[in-house]
């Protein structure tokens, strides 16, 4: 499909609807078969496959840099945007892909152990092939494809790891296995994404590939510290408790990743809005809309996160009470998270990438000092709390680093609103005990305050 061909393009709230589906693909592929694969695979097996998959999207930010984001950025160039965008995709997919073969085969050859490192070095290898699904999704969002895009995230999250937990029913339970088979769906996933984008070739555009990588290089810190944010947790449980320890609290985690997941997903909208505004007058209004948009969504996403906490956790790994107190903790990050993607895009659209180079590496300081004593204690929840907090923090900081360069462009007062909300939320839902009926009460309570919340402000809208 050629740029010309994608005829009108879709309502922003069609869009909406789209990407949310994809999110929920992407944030559910893990839990939909996390029930089947914890229970077939050893405790170790299962820490071992969560470590893995942690250190994939690692090495796939690492590999992509801020890449997708200049894809985006350029695409929207007044003078060949889309030929410039196919350019940088191009350059993204020989980066990733060429560096993600030489570390898994360096990898494989340089380890003592052939029989525990092939899952690792399989993982390697799928880092880089997400990272050119990751790069073609840039294009199809720019392109206003929700569909291409929601298509790639299914392939990459709940195909990939239904193929895994596919291969070890079918040749063994073990985490190389998993990962494997894993891989096996993210190439397809991969070549399907290359069809429907077509790069072309960077040298063909050489000054805006350039220009992307400028763009894009400062970003490679802030990259590596984010992910740092969104797993780092995982590895110091892992350091601390071991194995088996970090096989409860990977399970637990799912319940921050949804949020992220979510927001993740309408931020295609939501980046999109903005990038449109980079190029005129209508920056600060826009920005200002979507963030008010944005603090609700991440207030509603809190309060059914830690509203479904009990129930999913029993689902997916039984009565475990401090995974089930972690869980309820930590759907809180969905409101740091979101004003971090609000501030992000607006320096993004006015090319003041810059400080990202510090400021993330800097909040990553700050949580790694916070999170060391909890991530000794069995009781989860703490460690949770502490990655609110960090999170809250990011959210700050991106948040004064974008109205340094926009005065009034982030509206501050609905995300401290939501912040306040969902963290009384929390606090309730930790003083219920961890049973099944006053899970499913809570549930329905949180779901209700939800539906009822976004069903008054539509009306708000619609009745100004």
């Amino acid at each position: 499909m050629t740029d010309a061909a994608v005829g009108t393009r879709p309502s922003n709230a069609r869009q909406s609807l789209y990407y949310l589906l994809g999110a929920a693909l992407q944030g559910t592929g893990a839990l939909v078969v996390q029930p089947f694969s914890i229970r077939i695979l050893s405790p170790t097996e299962w820490g071992r496959v969560g470590v893995s998959i942690v250190l994939l999207q690692i090495g796939q930010v690492v590999l992509s840099a801020g890449l997708p984001l200049a894809i985006s950025r350029a695409y929207f160039d007044p003078s060949g945007g889309p030929a410039k965008a196919r350019a940088i995709h191009g350059a993204n997919i020989i980066l990733g892909t060429g560096l993600a073969i030489l570390a898994a085969v360096g990898y494989f050859a340089a380890a003592p152990d052939k029989s525990s490192a092939g899952g690792f070095a399989w993982a390697l290898a799928a880092t880089g092939f997400l990272s050119v699904v990751v790069s073609s999704q840039a294009l199809l969002r720019s392109q206003h494809r929700a569909l291409s895009f929601v298509l790639l995230s299914g392939g990459a999250s709940l195909g990939a790891h239904l193929g895994g937990l596919v291969g070890i029913l079918a040749f063994g339970h073990t985490a190389t296995i998993y990962l494997a088979s894993f891989t096996v769906v993210m190439v397809a996933t991969a070549v399907i994404s290359l069809i429907l984008t077509r790069p072309s070739l960077p040298w063909r555009q050489r000054a805006a590939v350039s220009a992307a990588f400028r763009l894009g290089l400062p970003v490679l810190p802030h990259s590596i510290a984010i992910i740092l944010l969104l797993q780092g947790d995982t590895f110091l449980v892992q350091h601390f408790q071991g194995a088996t320890s970090v096989g409860r609290y990977v399970a637990a985690a799912a319940f921050a990743l949804g949020p992220f997941a979510v927001l993740s997903g309408l931020n295609n909208v939501w980046t999109t809005r903005i990038f449109e505004a980079a190029h005129g007058a209508k920056l600060v209004p826009n920005v200002r809309a979507v963030g008010r948009e944005v603090a609700l969504v991440a207030a509603g996403l809190g309060l059914c996160g830690t509203a479904a906490a009990t129930v999913g956790m029993v689902v997916l790994k039984g009565l475990d009470h401090e995974a089930i107190q972690l869980a309820k903790v930590l759907p809180g990050v969905s409101v740091g998270y979101a004003l971090y993607l609000v501030g992000m895009s607006t320096l993004f659209a006015v090319g003041r990438t810059k400080a990202l180079t510090w400021a993330t590496p800097l909040v990553v300081v700050v949580a790694a000092g916070l999170a060391w004593f909890p991530a000794q204690s069995p009781q989860y929840w703490q460690l949770g709390a502490i990655r609110v907090l960090v999170f809250a923090l990011l959210g700050a900081v991106y948040a004064a680093l974008a109205l340094r360069e926009a005065h009034h462009v982030i509206p501050l007062r609905p995300f401290i609103g939501a912040l306040v909300f969902v963290a009384v939320a929390i606090a309730a839902n930790l003083l219920l005990p961890t049973t099944v009926l006053v899970g499913v009460i809570t549930l329905v309570i949180g779901l209700g305050l939800a539906g009822a919340g976004f069903w008054a402000v539509r009306r708000r809208g619609l009745a100004s």
